[in-house]
């Protein structure tokens, strides 16, 4: 045995032998914990998404020149429609412009402004509502200009935009509703000099921890199914405060509904996503499984069988009127890296898609009904995933997201992961060390024929994952939606099961109809998602349908993926050979084990400034799975044995320091397996 495999038993053997002792109870607190750390996210990226944002909105003229789209919003508009427009304001003159379509002639419409001073997310009558005048049918198109004055805006914060027929007023009714976002609001407070003072902020609500000693003792070096987090302790910055509760109110907040969270989907130690693999350790009484144990649930809720062998979610994407025939069965997409040009779609219709979504969201790309933004998207999964009952009333089966509990769901979401995407040509591009992985590289950054190249070796990957993010190569800083055919693949995981079970086919993007050779209801398109996560978050593509990142890959090689009206087929087709597919499948496994080292680094770093044990615990934790998904990932590739060796040093450390109370012990301990993983990094990147 050579001497690094002495050092690392020896190790493993002092983890071991501390687990023990803390299972017979020798722990010398009993106390709930008291994580008031942001977990995932950070202040770090929050603050990179704002900029980018920030830079976008001035340069689209700002205050001058706000865009809000108005549509059927999930959970506050009063009935369905298709309608959908556009409010444009300026804030500096008063101006109001309004441009909607689809609405009846026969009835008048009048257009609102509502200042949300009550803090609900349904207008109320103690907000501020202003009536901004009524619409007047152009042809197809109802529009209203109207200047309402300078001051028109000096006290008054847009919130929320409405559309109701003339002579009512929000609090009675809402056909059309936009609204702006956390962005707008952290704007806002930072032209007030207090940046990520919003105004109104939610009540820590969070549980005690009633757990037995004995279960949260191995809680503290195992990390559970959802997080426990408790009060916020006061020293630390607004927008810190702000992702942390938003962080409390994801894994803790049940909305008054059946017991569900965001995080019973979005696992903190899953990679904010879940996985067939994940679910099947989860006790029967996990509230993922509530369709197995509330008689009002049991039917077109969920479907067990599907959800247990892979993963995948009943999503009524088209609306609630046939619940027994009209859903979709999709995976989990993780939540990271959930950058501007991730959420951004591409504009103009380009990609067959429409205006709103404003954000991506969601496998289709139109999570969000209404205008499609990202909080858009927190009522609709409070509405498809927290009732009581298949009635999904509001007040009874659920009680929706307040505006605070949105702004801090919304921060603490932007919050996770990367801050930027990777550079992977030109100038400071990321240069790896293993063969197999640079020969990845360069086959995914290879467009082929389409840009005046040979096609041998032409992954052409980077058309729709530039620099391995989910922006498009040929619209730069915006996620485009494209048909892949994936509906086409024969001999799906989910058709095979034993007994059959009901699994419609998944049209993608919008309400339909299909266009020929699409299949279900929509357009046939996807969103395009991140890739530098997704080697430790499959299975993948919307319906679980592959199992490996290697399978994955190779997908772009089949009939499906390279005939019409697949994207495949419109860029000449994919032809990789097995070793060309491995090569990407290492280059994807090399990425997602640095950005793991990254993760696991910071956590790290932030644990050695944590004000209390139990945080350090939480993000030590945090740490070690991310080590744990490093190991994986390259061990199951075959990849950089060398640097797994020091992974596994690293987190055999780790599962000492999370244990050790002693401040300057464990940090002493904590700079040794940061040092480790800084070793393993120089072993995959010059």
């Amino acid at each position: 045995m050579n001497r690094r495999s002495v050092k690392l038993v020896a190790i493993v053997f002092l983890s071991a032998c501390a687990l023990v002792l803390l299972r017979r109870g020798t722990a010398s607190t009993d106390v709930p914990h008291d994580t008031g750390i942001s977990g995932v996210g950070t202040v770090e990226t929050l603050e990179a998404n704002y900029k980018e944002w920030e830079e976008q909105f001035l340069t689209g003229g700002g205050d001058r020149n706000v865009v809000l789209a108005m549509g059927w919003f999930k959970g506050l508009s009063t009935e369905s429609t298709p309608a959908q427009g556009t409010a444009r304001l300026d804030l500096v003159e008063g101006k109001v412009s309004v441009e909607v379509t689809g609405l009846p002639k026969s009835s008048g419409w009048d257009f609102w402004l509502i200042d949300d001073l009550v803090g609900t997310a349904t207008p109320d009558r103690g907000d501020k509502l202003v009536r901004a005048g009524g619409l007047k049918h152009e042809g197809k198109t109802a529009k209203l200009e109207v200047s309402l004055g300078s001051d028109a805006f000096t006290a008054f914060e847009v919130d929320f935009v409405a559309i109701t027929r003339a002579g009512k007023n929000p609090v009675e009714e809402r056909v059309l509703m936009g609204t702006t976002t956390l962005f707008h609001r952290l704007y806002r407070s930072a032209r007030r000099g207090e940046f990520g003072v919003l105004g109104d902020t939610s009540p820590n609500t969070s549980p005690a921890d009633q757990r037995s000693l004995f279960d949260r003792v191995i809680d503290a070096i195992s990390p559970t199914a959802h997080a426990q987090i408790g009060p916020i302790p006061n020293p630390s910055t607004p927008l810190q405060q702000l992702i942390t509760r938003g962080r409390q109110s994801f894994f803790n907040n049940t909305f008054e509904g059946n017991g569900r969270t965001c995080g019973s989907c979005h696992r903190e130690d899953d990679n904010l996503t879940i996985s067939p693999r994940f679910i099947a350790t989860l006790p029967p009484n996990d509230p993922l499984f509530v369709a197995e144990f509330q008689p009002a649930l049991a039917s077109n809720f969920e479907n067990p069988v599907l959800m247990r062998k892979f993963g995948l979610i009943l999503e009524n994407v088209d609306g609630f009127g046939d619940l027994a025939n009209r859903f979709a069965m999709r995976g989990v997409p993780h939540t990271l890296a959930l950058l501007q040009n991730t959420l951004t779609p591409v504009g103009g219709g380009a990609d067959g898609t429409t205006i709103p979504p404003n954000e991506r969201t969601g496998w289709g790309g139109d999570g969000a009904p209404g205008t499609g933004t990202l909080r858009e998207f927190i009522l609709g999964a409070i509405t498809q995933h927290y009732p009581k009952t298949l009635a999904r009333v509001s007040g009874v089966d659920f009680r929706l997201a307040t505006s605070a509990e949105m702004d801090e769901l919304e921060a603490f979401m932007k919050s996770t992961g990367r801050r930027a995407d990777l550079v992977l040509t030109g100038p400071g591009a990321l240069s790896l060390k293993n063969e197999k992985g640079r020969k990845g590289q360069e086959i995914f950054n290879n467009g082929g024929s389409v840009l005046g190249g040979s096609n041998e070796g032409a992954g052409k990957c980077f058309f729709c994952h530039l620099n391995a993010g989910a922006s498009d190569f040929f619209f730069p800083g915006a996620n485009a939606n494209f048909n892949t055919n994936v509906e086409q693949l024969p001999s799906q995981p989910a058709d095979l099961v034993s007994p059959p079970q009901l699994n419609p086919a998944d049209g993608g993007f919008g309400p339909g109809p299909a266009p020929p050779g699409v299949f279900g209801i929509g357009n046939g398109t996807f969103n395009t998602p991140v890739l530098v996560e997704a080697a430790d978050t499959g299975p993948f593509f919307h319906n679980n349908s592959i199992a490996t990142i290697e399978g994955a890959v190779d997908f772009y090689n089949s009939a499906a993926f390279n005939n019409p009206p697949g994207f495949g087929s419109l860029i000449g087709g994919i032809r990789l050979e097995a070793t060309e597919v491995e090569a990407v499948a290492a280059f994807l496994r090399i990425i997602n084990a640095l950005e793991n080292i990254r993760s696991a680094t910071d956590l790290e770093q932030r644990a050695k400034v944590a004000v209390s044990f139990s945080q350090a615990q939480e993000l030590l934790k945090l740490s070690i799975v991310e080590l744990e998904d490093a190991i994986e990932v390259l061990s199951c590739g075959d990849l950089h044995p060398d640097a797994v060796a020091k992974l596994k040093e690293s987190l055999a450390i780790d599962l000492i320091a999370v244990l050790v109370h002693d401040t300057s012990a464990r940090n002493a301990l904590i700079n040794q397996a940061i040092a480790r993983k800084n070793s393993a990094r120089s072993m995959m990147v010059n």
